[in-house]
């Protein structure tokens, strides 16, 4: 798998698809090993159709980490995303890349901002590829 550095998240809402240059997109035809910055310009998301601009790296400058992180005085000397807490950890569809966000809910399921993986109604379903919810890992 590829460094965090190298991977890139789609910021569109209810989607969530990471590029990883290991893994290339099938669907776009581009090979593996292809870096997100040598995509071609006129490539999409291959689950929602966002444009490049539509993506953010997964680590480093730019990244939405690094803009959601509270500084590490706060917390103890740990860098903690703001608005999680203990049981309140992304998790990512094995299937299509979406990652439910606890901060955020999933508004269209009727799942309220603030409800953690694990009180997730046992039919959730990925709003993306309607994966269920044992298709989904820890990110």
């Amino acid at each position: 798998m590829s460094l965090p550095e190298e991977m890139y998240q789609c910021q569109t809402m209810n989607c969530g698809y990471i590029f990883d240059p290991d893994r290339g997109d099938r669907k776009g035809k581009i090979k593996k090993g292809t870096q997100f910055k040598d995509l071609p310009e006129d490539w999409r998301c291959p689950v929602c159709g966002a444009t490049v601009k539509a993506f953010r790296p997964l680590a480093g400058p730019g990244s939405v980490h690094e803009e959601n992180a509270r500084p590490a005085a706060e917390t103890g000397g740990k860098v903690i995303e703001k608005g999680t807490e203990a049981g309140m950890e992304k998790y990512i569809c094995d299937v299509c890349g979406f990652v439910y966000d606890p901060v955020v809910g999933d508004e269209a399921a009727g799942i309220a901002p603030g409800t953690a993986y694990e009180d997730l109604p046992d039919d959730y379903e990925c709003p993306v590829c309607g994966a269920g919810k044992e298709e989904f890992s820890a990110a």
